[in-house]
């Protein structure tokens, strides 16, 4: 009996969102493959300074699938062995999709890979790296120039199995 009403409304959303979806205007970057690098932040220890690139593709209907590489530099510590530190090298997936509000891009998307976790130690110690399974949630605005180059801001939530860390990057780039 429940499920009669979950279905109507399943039904008037998707007769509703289909046709408005159709009506979106189509987004500069349909069609167009693209690379881009990423300057950035992480507000969480072992996630702080970061660079990075991303590249993908944007298919006609606006969907983005494409991939990120970023590395923290992470911070060291001064200890009575030596300098003792870590970085992380964040390596993934992307999908989203591309809104075109004139004269801006906005891509909301979900992204999923491995975190390779370094340990820096000093000499004649050994340290041990860690990988653990990352998602993140993240909104990305890119103004374009041209019908090449553009520039951007990044933001995403980053979730680690024992950590969620807020993430800010500018990036800048070209499709063709």
């Amino acid at each position: 009996m429940k499920k009669a009403p979950f279905l109507f409304g399943l039904t008037l959303a998707t007769a509703v969102a289909v046709p408005a979806m159709a009506d979106l205007p189509t987004s500069p970057t349909a069609g167009h493959a693209n690379v881009d690098a990423l300057l950035g932040y992480g507000f969480k220890d072992g996630f702080d300074f970061a660079l990075g690139a991303r590249g993908g593709y944007t298919l006609p209907m606006n969907v983005y699938i494409g991939g990120t590489l970023i590395y923290f530099f992470g911070k060291s510590q001064s200890t009575p062995i030596g300098d003792v530190g870590g970085s992380v090298l964040s390596i993934g997936v992307e999908g989203g999709y591309d809104f075109y509000v004139n004269p801006v891009v906005i891509r909301p998307y979900l992204g999923l890979g491995p975190d390779f976790l370094m340990a820096n130690c000093p000499s004649g110690f050994t340290c041990n790296g860690d990988t653990k399974f990352a998602a993140w949630l993240g909104g990305a605005v890119f103004y374009p120039f041209n019908e090449n180059w553009f520039a951007g801001a990044d933001m995403r939530v980053h979730i680690v199995s024992d950590a969620t860390n807020f993430q800010l990057f500018a990036n800048g780039g070209y499709q063709f």
